[in-house]
């Protein structure tokens, strides 16, 4: 028994079992085309039509910046305000978190009372 009938066998199973599960109006699917290999071969070998033109790319050079200490200091200053952006949400998270936290313990959200972060002091 060769592969094909193996294969066939194994589709029969297979729409068997789908019709005992669903019911003798299953549908069953169109068998695909099969395309012998030596016709699919042959469509490989064709030349491209001769209209067929590629399209022509310009080697792009990745050229070095003009001023280099611009650029590195333009970076740099960049670094430095996301840093300080990140340290004064983090300043400002703490302060509010001791807030809530003091004023839950005492009970009195009414009355919220501005609680002054350490972290500049200390730095200072």
């Amino acid at each position: 028994m060769g592969w094909m009938q193996d294969r066939d066998l194994l589709i029969a199973e297979g729409l068997a079992f789908v019709k005992a599960v669903k019911g003798a109006d299953a549908e069953l699917p169109e068998p695909l085309q099969i395309v012998p290999i030596v016709q699919t071969e042959q469509s490989l070998r064709s030349e491209p039509p001769s209209d067929f033109n590629p399209p022509k790319f310009d080697r792009v050079v990745s050229l070095p910046p003009k001023n280099e200490r611009e650029e590195i200091a333009s970076r740099l200053a960049s670094f430095k305000a996301t840093q300080l952006k990140f340290q004064r949400e983090r300043e400002q998270y703490g302060s509010t978190t001791l807030n809530e936290a003091l004023n839950r313990d005492r009970g009195t959200e009414a009355t919220q009372r501005p609680v002054e972060s350490g972290l500049k002091a200390e730095r200072n």
